[in-house]
Order: C-alpha cells, then sequence, then structure tokens
C-alpha cells in the first residue's frame, strides 16, 4: 500500500460526455444512412415497376404501328401531291422539324437523291441496303421498314418509302421520339401521369441520352427533391430512353425527424445526466473529503493532546533526575567526595538536560512554520556525510548509496538532512539491518528514496502515519514522520511510503525549482 499526497484529477464525466456525443453522433449518421437506404429502394421499386408497365403497355398496342404508318403515309401524301415549285430543300426541312422526323429524301428514277432536307444529300446514290429500289424499278409502289407484328420497335429507325408521280422515290426516315410522340395521344403519357400521381413522386420524366425530356413539362412535373435514380428503359433490346424519378416518402421522412429528436433528446438526456452524476458524485467527494479533513484534525489534536500529555509526563522524568542528581551533588559537596565522583554527577546531569531540550524542541518545531532555505545539493556527497555521521551514531545497519555523481538536487540541507536522519533512524529502530538511499532526476524535479529490509508496516498503522502523536515506540512522541511530512510540504513536494513484506520504501519529491 502507498500513501500519496498529490491530488488525484476529476475530469472523468468529460470524456464520457465525448464518447456520448460520438456514440450519438455515429447513430445520427447510421440512422440518415439507413432511411436513405430504404428511400433508394422505394425508387428502385417505383422505377421497376414503371418501366415493367411501359413495356407492357407499348407491347400491347398492337394497332401503333399502323397509327404510325397512317401518319406517315398522310406526310408522304403531302409531299407528293406538293406543287414542284414549292417543293425545296428549305420546305423540306421545316416539314422535317413539324413533325419530328429524322431525314425526308426525293430520289430521282435513277436513284440520286434530287431534294433533301439536308442539302448535302443532293446527288448522292439511294443505298442497296435501304430497300427501296424495287419502288424506283417498278416492282412496287410503297416499302414500309422498321416495323414487325406486334413490336414496332425491333430497331430505332422506322419509315417509308412510295414512289412518286415522276418515276422517282420519296423516303421519310423518322425514330423513337416520332414513335414516343405518337403514342402521346395513346396510352404512354396517361401511364406516365398515373405513375406522377404516386405518393411522394416529386418529379418524373423520360429523357433521351442527351437529358432531353421526351414526355414533355406536362408528364415530367417541375419540383424536385427527396431520392434521385434514374434506370435505362429498354424495350427488345433497344433503349428508348431514360427515367429519371425524384421520390419523397413522407412516412420515412416522419421516420427520420422522429429518429432525429429522439437521437438528440437521447444525446441532450445522457450529457445532462452526466453532468448531474459528475455534480453528485463532486458533492459526495467533497463530503468525504471534509469528512476526512474533520476526522484528520480531530486525530491531529488528539494527537497533539498525547504528544503534550507525553511530553509533560517525559519531562518530569529527567526534572526528578536533575534535582535527585543536585541533592546528591550537595550531599556530596558537603562531605567533600572526589571529583570522580562528581565528574559522574555532571555528566549525568547534562545528559538529562539534552533529553529535555530535544523534547521541547521537538515539540516547538511541530507547532511553528518551516522557512526554507534551498540550494543546489550535490546529493551523493551529501548523502555520503549523512551516512558517516549516522554510522558513527549507530552502526547496527548496513547503509547503501545509489546516486549519480554528477546529481543535484535544490533543497534546504539542514532540513533534509534532519527528514534522511530520521527515516534512517526509524529503520533502525524497527529492526532494519539493510538501508538503502537513491536518487535521481527528470524533466519535473528529483525523487529521493530512503528504503530498508525492516517489517512490513500494517494497514492501520499506514492510515495514520504522518498524523502528530501516532507512533508504534513506547519512548517515541510520534512527531518524527509528522515533522518529516512538514518539510517536504514546505520544499513544495511530497513523501510516500510503499511497504511491503521485503522492503519499506520512503519516496521524497522534490521539484524542480531555480536557488533561492
Amino acid at each position: 500500500m502507498s500513501v500519496d499526497l498529490k491530488p488525484a484529477g476529476d475530469r472523468w464525466w468529460v470524456y464520457a460526455g465525448v464518447l456520448a456525443l460520438i456514440f450519438h453522433l455515429w447513430l445520427a449518421v447510421s440512422f440518415s444512412r439507413l432511411t436513405s437506404v430504404l428511400l433508394s429502394e422505394k425508387a428502385e421499386l417505383f422505377l421497376a415497376s414503371l418501366t415493367s408497365s411501359t413495356e407492357q403497355t407499348l407491347q400491347a398496342s398492337h394497332y401503333l404501328e399502323e397509327g404510325i404508318v397512317a401518319s406517315l403515309r398522310q406526310i408522304a401524301d403531302q409531299v407528293a401531291s406538293a406543287p414542284a415549285g414549292l417543293v425545296s430543300n428549305e420546305w423540306l426541312e421545316a416539314l422535317r422539324q413539324k413533325h419530328d422526323l429524322k431525314a425526308i429524301s426525293i430520289y430521282d428514277r435513277f436513284g440520286k437523291v434530287r431534294v433533301a432536307d439536308d442539302p448535302d444529300l443532293i446527288g448522292s446514290d439511294l443505298p442497296p441496303d435501304y430497300g427501296c429500289h424495287d419502288i424506283i424499278e417498278g416492282s412496287k409502289t410503297e416499302h414500309v421498314f422498321g416495323f414487325s407484328s406486334g413490336v414496332f420497335c425491333e430497331t430505332d429507325a422506322f419509315g417509308i418509302a412510295r414512289k412518286m408521280p415522276d418515276g422517282g422515290a420519296l423516303r421519310l426516315l423518322t425514330g423513337v421520339d416520332f414513335v414516343l410522340g405518337f403514342e402521346k395521344n395513346v396510352g404512354l403519357v396517361p401511364l406516365i401521369k398515373r405513375f406522377r400521381e404516386y405518393p411522394g413522386v416529386a418529379r418524373l420524366d423520360l429523357v433521351d441520352e442527351n437529358g432531353r425530356s421526351l414526355l414533355g413539362d406536362a408528364a415530367a412535373g417541375n419540383a424536385v427533391g427527396g431520392v434521385v435514380t434514374s434506370r435505362e428503359f429498354l424495350l427488345r433490346g433497344v433503349p428508348l430512353g431514360r427515367f429519371e424519378v425524384s421520390l419523397n416518402d413522407p412516412a420515412v421522412e416522419n421516420l427520420r425527424d422522429t429518429g432525429f429528436i429522439a437521437i438528440f433528446a437521447s444525446c441532450f438526456f445522457s450529457l445532462v445526466g452526466l453532468k448531474l452524476l459528475q455534480g453528485r458524485l463532486k458533492r459526495q467527494s467533497e463530503l468525504l473529503e471534509e469528512k476526512r479533513h474533520a476526522e484528520d484534525t480531530r486525530r491531529r489534536i488528539e494527537g497533539f493532546g498525547r504528544v503534550v500529555a507525553a511530553v509533560a509526563h517525559e519531562v518530569r522524568n529527567p526534572l526528578n533526575a536533575m534535582n535527585l542528581t543536585v541533592s546528591a551533588m550537595r550531599a556530596d559537596f558537603a562531605e567533600g567526595c572526589q571529583n570522580e565522583k562528581l565528574e559522574k554527577r555532571f555528566e549525568l546531569l547534562e545528559q538529562t538536560i539534552r533529553q529535555a531540550d530535544q523534547m521541547i524542541r521537538d515539540l516547538m518545531q511541530a507547532g511553528r512554520p518551516i522557512v526554507v532555505h534551498k540550494r543546489a545539493i550535490p546529493i551523493k556527497s551529501w548523502l555520503q556525510t549523512i551516512v558517516d555521521a549516522f554510522q558513527m551514531h549507530t552502526g547496527n545497519a548496513r547503509i547503501e548509496i545509489a546516486a549519480d555523481e554528477s546529481a543535484s538536487l535544490m533543497l534546504d540541507p539542514d532540513q533534509m538532512r534532519q527528514v534522511v536522519w530520521n527515516l534512517m533512524l526509524n529503520a533502525v529502530q524497527a529492526g532494519a539491518t539493510k538501508i538503502g538511499l537513491s536518487a535521481k532526476t527528470d524533466v519535473s524535479g528529483g525523487y529521493l528514496t530512503v528504503s530498508n529490509n525492516g517489517p512490513q508496516i500494517s494497514e492501520e498503522t499506514l492510515a495514520g502515519l504522518f498524523v502528530p502523536g501516532n507512533t508504534t515506540r513506547a519512548d517515541g512522541f510520534g512527531l518524527g514522520l509528522y515533522n518529516c511530512q512538514r518539510i517536504c510540504i514546505a520544499h513544495g513536494g511530497r513523501i510516500m511510503v510503499n511497504s511491503a513484506v521485503a522492503e519499506t520504501a520512503f519516496e521524497i519529491f522534490l521539484p524542480l525549482e531555480s536557488e533561492s
């Protein structure tokens, strides 16, 4: 067990609060991710249902091909019946843009482009793979391409070619945009609008590869919010566009808000609870400290009372001895005794006076302030001087010194000499046969240790080791260790004890200070 005078810190609640904050922050982030995942999964399910319904709608529209072909035939009739002076590259380009076509080309009877929406095509030949040469050769009057029975989207190009009155051919080419535009009046847009009315849908659109809407604002909507996701729409492996949706789920949003409020409340009450607990524990600690101080004060008062009673009792002994010695000396003088007998009387008288004087000195030092005069002391030579004097006084123990020759400590040599002397004397009186003195320094100060191989100090004795009047010796006053502690505190340091079966060690800490 050890006795340490250094106060302990009380900042545990700060670390607990930081851990609580980190935990609730992690909880908030995890909860936010969870709600985002829920919303994303809902959006994916929504798009999957939309694409499936759209595919079924388009595949089920068998009449769609007939409607598209009929629309293309009307445009072809318009071109074929137009006056020759009206048909020009510019007129075809305007017609192409009006009907959202890809290209309009008129070929002469030799298979070369005569008029087109793109002037660069003028004079170019009709490619064989267009499948339109039969019209120029006269074997048929019309060719519809890009369609099949029941499914119009086997390719991304659709159109019609027909024979012109002058023997040439007219070719109209369109794509998915034209098909979807025609579908707006058939079933796709009403389907999209129904999905647009799904709770939480902020925006829904079908766009092309460039991000341009294929449906128009009426179906797409303008609001943007929530989770944004997209899915490519394929029909028989041919991409028609990409669905984009912005989805808000009120239930998920309410769950997120409720969760964040609960997490915030939990964090707040956790911190408040920790602070209240810290205050309660601090108050309990203060009450225990006050109780300890009161108990320590009581023990010190009782100890001083015992010291005073013991000194008063012990002073009587030397006074009685001096009184008897003086009486005997008077009788010796009257009888004319020899000098040798008187000399012994004087020696006894001087010894008794020294004993009484030491009692008074110890008692006075215990009650007056200690003034320290520090200076740098070469620690090893200083310890050696104390050991030499101590071994002349009592040679019953072997003393070893372990210290660096160059090490020095800031201390009052006279006062600290009293501390080391007292600790060694207590060790010898307790029955120790070996005493160790060691010293070391670090950036904070120096450590001086006095150890011995005497018996272990009991727990009860350790509890009041530095209390005045607490002693296990029949002839002691209990002021030695009390004065040692006061001297260490006056130096700005502390004294600690660690007692075990094999060794008891007193460690003195002296802070690093400049010479004063």
